[in-house]
Formats: structure tokens, C-alpha cells, sequence
């Protein structure tokens, strides 16, 4: 994400505050929300996939709904259509917003013969403004997302139409959209290169689009505790996508179906000033299963791009590891807290090359037996205000800084050749956490920090993502899994790197937590 899409966001947010401040307390109005007006289900989403020979996806995931759609509600937690966010909802009609997506387009290579030697196209998570006006019958939205994972760097904005009617059991929502999506956007999704262009598969360099969806989404009221919803789709696709030689389709469906159950499984909701009765201070160790993909280029001493290289394939660098992590909170007061976090990764690996390989201004001949030894350690520090804390959730923002250092040694003995890579820099972040309390022991947490900077020599940009379920056994010590994505990428022009570095590690987690 780039600093001006931060910068964007974050006065999009303070005008957002301010205003509702204006109306009346924004804290009051969010201490005072009730979780357990949600229930928590599990469904079902199936769609149409429009590339070539790739098949259909159904997959199942756990969800958050309310029996009233957000069309008839104020409710400053929102979802629809696949999208979660806050909003405020003034007395005039408006609606003000920001809300996220996971964007599940995408493929990867093989998974048809029409899409061999085509690159991976990867999910993405998308975040953005929305703004509405809810006073005719016919509702109008507008939503615009950028992709803060940086798969694309792209744009999509979405203009609704919508008619939502309501009964005494549930709700009916028709509506129609609008799907503009910028050049960088399809570029990245529908674009054929000339070294993947073959014989009846041309180069291919997609403009931007706009395709038109018609679909509608309904809930309905078993009993006061169950609901069962779903929605069902048509998106007929924009000339640029569908002009695609990788594209089979002019138009795709999709829909889901899903079951939910309010039994009011959050925390009743309880706020006095004070804070829920957890430890001033925790230690987490965690059992990290990490995925790793490491992306480097050097450059040569005259200045000439170097050879993109996949360090985990080309150098046979272990890319599945079993490693420990380590967190530390400090509560200072009922809404402050300090967190520090450590990661280390050290990889060593000797293969021998099936082709030249040229790094830097060093080239290593084929058939030589190269050793390798690759560590990197990342340290995480900030402080967290909450904005909000009490026996049922906490939602807070952060400042912080992440300082990465990344160490790359290739040697080959015969001929005697070396190439040493160095990099590390302080990247500062901002992010948000939040997380609900599931009854008085289950605990559901998450936080997203990210940012971009361009200062000396140094060009980065990082993303950190984390979602966690805590089983608290006693006071004092706590279990849980969590999921966790660091992705990290520095360019520079120091001697040490002079060139491009990208590290991604993602995976699942298992962790014990002890607190005093």
C-alpha cells in the first residue's frame, strides 16, 4: 500500500470520527454495541471460475451475521456481499465507511493445460471507503478497494443499486452493480506476458474494465436463534477481461448458503471503566509451522537489473520450517499496552545448479555444488491505545516499528566463488487489533499492521496479518491456534543489497500463553 493510500485512509477515518463525535459520542456509541445482536454459523460459497479449463471452487468457512440486513440497521459493525466494516449511518440517510475484503480471483500455474507457464495469480486483501444514501427505496452505494497485499497494486470500485425489502421473518435484497477495475488490477488478473504467449495463447496487456453483476442476497428466521441466508449472482465480465486469452467464459455465477445460530455466545456486555480480569502481563510462545518464499535480485556493479531469483527453488533453501515465536504484552492501565515480538529463521542448504546462475557479478556455472546459508530475524515493537475494552471486546489502534535483517551466503569451492547479500531496515507500521470474548474462556483475536516508506536508500513496504483463537484454562495460562502472514519488501542501493529483496512467511501456529 502506498503512503498516499495511508495517508488517505487514515484522514478518511478522522473525518469519520469527527463526525459522528459531532452527532454524540463515538465511544459511547461503540462501548455500548452489543456483539451478541450476531450470530455464528457456518456456510457454503461456490463460484464460477473464469479462467480457462480451471475449475469451479466451493469451499465451507465459519461467519459472522445478524438476523436484519445492514440495510435496515445503524449498526456500526456491518457485513454484506463478502465484505467486512464500520460504518457510521447519519439521520439524513448517508452512510460513511471503511470496509475489507479477502479477493478470491485467482489461479495457479498447471491447474489447467491453458494455463501452463502462466505466473500464479494469488488472493489478495482489498480495503477501502464506502459511501451510501439510503434515502429513497432504492439504496445507492458506492465502495472503492486498493489492494493493500500489493498483488497488483491495483483499484476496484463498486457502484450498487439495491431494493431491499423486509418482513417480520427476514429479508429479500435484489441489487444491481456497477464493477469498474482498473488497468493494474486486470493487467495482474488477466494479462498473457511474451514469455508466456504460445502458439494459440497471444501476448496479451488488458486495459481497464467495467462489468455489470446482477445478484441478491436473503435471510430468513427459522426461529428466534436460527437463521439460514444466501445469496446468488451473475457477473457479466467487462470486453478487457473477457478478450483475455486466458479467459474462457463471458460471464461467471456465484453464490453461498449458510446456517447460523444466536445463542448470545459473546461475553454479555458489561462496561464500567475497568478492565476485565486478565494478567498486566503475558508471554506467549508459540510452535510457528512457517511457509516461506524468498524473492532476491542483485544488481551488478554497473548498474545493469539483475536475475530475478527464487531462493527456495533455485537454491533448494528449505521452504517449510517448525520454528518458535515469541510475544510479550504489557498492560499499562486499563488502555494502553506495549508488545514486543521476535522471529528468527536460519536456512542452510548445498545443491548443485542444472544451469549458469548469476548473482550479482558473480556467475556460478552449471554443475557447480553451491552451499548456502540464509538467516533472517524480524523484531516487532509498539505501543496500543484501545480505543475501547471490556468484559466483551477490545478494539485499538497502533504505532510501531518492525526491524527486519536479512542475511544471504552463497560459496562454491571449486571454482572459489562468493556472493554475500545484507539488508535491514526499520520499517515503522500502524495497524488496528480487536478481539471478542467468546463466553468467559474462548477468546477471538486479530490485528493487521502495514505500511509503506521510501526514505534514504531504502524503498519498503510490509504487511502483517494475524488471526487467533485463545482457549483461557485458567487466569494465568492460556492455549490457542492462530494464523499469521508477514510479507516484507525492500529495495536499496547500499552495497549490501543493491537490488530488490521480497520475504513472505505465512502458516499456521499453536502457542502457550502464561501471564503474571
Amino acid at each position: 500500500m502506498s503512503l498516499k493510500i495511508c495517508r488517505s485512509f487514515l484522514a478518511f477515518s478522522l473525518l469519520l470520527v469527527s463526525v459522528r463525535s459531532e452527532a454524540g459520542s463515538v465511544l459511547d456509541y461503540i462501548r455500548n454495541y452489543d456483539l451478541n445482536d450476531y450470530a455464528v454459523g457456518i456456510a457454503v460459497s461456490a463460484s464460477q471460475n473464469p479462467y480457462a479449463g480451471a475449475a469451479s471452487s466451493t469451499f465451507a468457512y465459519p461467519y459472522l451475521t445478524s438476523f436484519r440486513d445492514p440495510s435496515f440497521t445503524d449498526d456500526w459493525v456491518f457485513i454484506a456481499d463478502g465484505a467486512l466494516g464500520v460504518r457510521w449511518v447519519m439521520p439524513s440517510g448517508w452512510e460513511l465507511g471503511v470496509l475489507g475484503r479477502i479477493q478470491t480471483l485467482g489461479f495457479t500455474t498447471g491447474e489447467s493445460e491453458q494455463l501452463l507457464g502462466i505466473a500464479n495469480r494469488k488472493w489478495t486483501l482489498e480495503m477501502g471507503p464506502a459511501i451510501g444514501w439510503r434515502g429513497w427505496p432504492v439504496h445507492i452505494n458506492l465502495e472503492a478497494y486498493a489492494d493493500v497485499s500489493n498483488r497488483h497494486g491495483g483499484w476496484t470500485s463498486e457502484l450498487r443499486f439495491s431494493y431491499p425489502m423486509e418482513s417480520a421473518r427476514g429479508y429479500f435484497v435484489p441489487h444491481v452493480d456497477l464493477i469498474y477495475q482498473d488497468s493494474d488490477n486486470t493487467g495482474y488478473y488477466y494479462a498473457v506476458t511474451p514469455p508466456e504467449a504460445l502458439p494459440g495463447r497471444f501476448a496479451y496487456i488488458p486495459g481497464e474494465a467495467t462489468s455489470v453483476a446482477v445478484n441478491a442476497r436473503w435471510g430468513y428466521a427459522l426461529s428466534d436463534h436460527w437463521l439460514v441466508s444466501g445469496s446468488l449472482g451473475i457477473e457479466y465480465l467487462g470486453a478487457a477481461i473477457k478478450d483475455s486469452p486466458i479467459v474462457s467464459r463471458d460471464h461467471i455465477w456465484s453464490g453461498h448458503i449458510g446456517l447460523a445460530y444466536n445463542a448470545n455466545v459473546f461475553q454479555p456486555r458489561a462496561y464500567d471503566h475497568s478492565a476485565p480480569d486478565t494478567p498486566r502481563l503475558e508471554i506467549k510462545v508459540s510452535a510457528f509451522r512457517d511457509v516461506i518464499g524468498t524473492e532476491i535480485v542483485r544488481e551488478t556493479s554497473n548498474g545493469v537489473p539483475g536475475e530475478a531469483i527464487d531462493v527456495e527453488e533455485i537454491f533448494g533453501v528449505p521452504e517449510n520450517e517448525v520454528l518458535p515465536q515469541f510475544d510479550v504484552m504489557l498492560r499499562i492501565g486499563n488502555y494502553h499496552r506495549i508488545e514486543l515480538g521476535y522471529f528468527e529463521l536460519a536456512r542452510n542448504s548445498s545443491s548443485t545448479l542444472a544451469n549458469d546462475l548469476v548473482f550479482g557479478d558473480v556467475t556460478f556455472p552449471a554443475g557447480t555444488t553451491i552451499d548456502v546459508s540464509m538467516d533472517t530475524r524480524i523484531l516487532r515493537a509498539g505501543y496500543s491505545y484501545s480505543l475501547l475494552r471490556d468484559a466483551q471486546k477490545e478494539l485499538g489502534f497502533m504505532i510501531g516499528v518492525h526491524v527486519a535483517n536479512f542475511n544471504a551466503n552463497v560459496t562454491a569451492d571449486a571454482p572459489d566463488l562468493e556472493q554475500r547479500s545484507k539488508a535491514g531496515t526499520p520499517l515503522p507500521v500502524i495497524g488496528a487489533h480487536g478481539s471478542v470474548n467468546l463466553g468467559k474462556r474462548m477468546l477471538l483475536g486479530a490485528r493487521l499492521q502495514l505500511f509503506r516508506t521510501d526514505f534514504d536508500r531504502y524503498k519498503g513496504e510490509l504487511l502483517y496479518a494475524m488471526l487467533e483463537l485463545q482457549y483461557r484454562a485458567t487466569r494465568s495460562v492460556g492455549i490457542g491456534l492462530s494464523y499469521s502472514f508477514y510479507g516484507m519488501k525492500l529495495t536499496s542501493e547500499l552495497d549490501e543489497l543493491d537490488g530488490y529483496l521480497s520475504v513472505k512467511h505465512y502458516g499456521p501456529a499453536a502457542f502457550v500463553t502464561i501471564g503474571f
